[in-house]
């Protein structure tokens, strides 16, 4: 299920107040995580949707430019949405979102143009977003996915351990 962009002017919003743009991401995770917690599934995705599209947009303004922080956040983001989406008995949907954030992880990782630190913070995210990933496909029954994620994920971290620790 695809984010759909933002609207213009929010993104105008965004990119000229980031720092009001993080408020409001907290803001939307602390109410995802309320509703969630009440068992209301439907809203809680709805906040960690928005919450998900608002920090990608912060991600796409200033791509190197607190990006690790910002990636921190969009990790949280679908890692939550993931369980709400869960929680409603939509794995497909929890899939695609986890996919999505680990492709992402293993692109930053494999980018010898992107700085240190930031391949550091994505190759230590590797393994939550791994667990997450293998959890739910093994739910779905999607073994040969599972090994084929677990495979790549190792050549990639080690690739990515020799390259930025040597």
């Amino acid at each position: 299920m695809p984010l759909s962009p933002l609207p213009q002017d929010r993104r105008k919003q965004i990119s000229d107040h980031p720092s009001a743009a993080l408020n409001d991401f907290k803001n939307l995770m602390r109410q995802g995580k309320q509703t969630h917690n009440q068992h209301n599934y439907q809203s809680a995705c709805s906040y960690f949707r928005r919450a998900l599209s608002l920090v990608k947009q912060l991600i796409d303004l200033r791509p190197l430019k607190g990006h690790q922080h910002y990636l921190t956040l969009k990790i949280a983001a679908t890692h939550n949405l993931s369980l709400s989406f869960s929680a409603l008995g939509q794995l497909g949907n929890a899939e695609d979102i986890l996919k999505d954030l680990h492709q992402s992880l293993l692109r930053i990782c494999l980018a010898p143009a992107v700085p240190k630190p930031l391949r550091i913070t994505a190759l230590g995210a590797l393994d939550n977003s791994l667990f997450s990933l293998t959890s739910n496909l093994g739910l779905q029954g999607k073994v040969d996915q599972l090994y084929r994620v677990i495979s790549e994920t190792d050549h990639v971290a080690e690739l990515t351990a020799t390259q930025i620790l040597h």
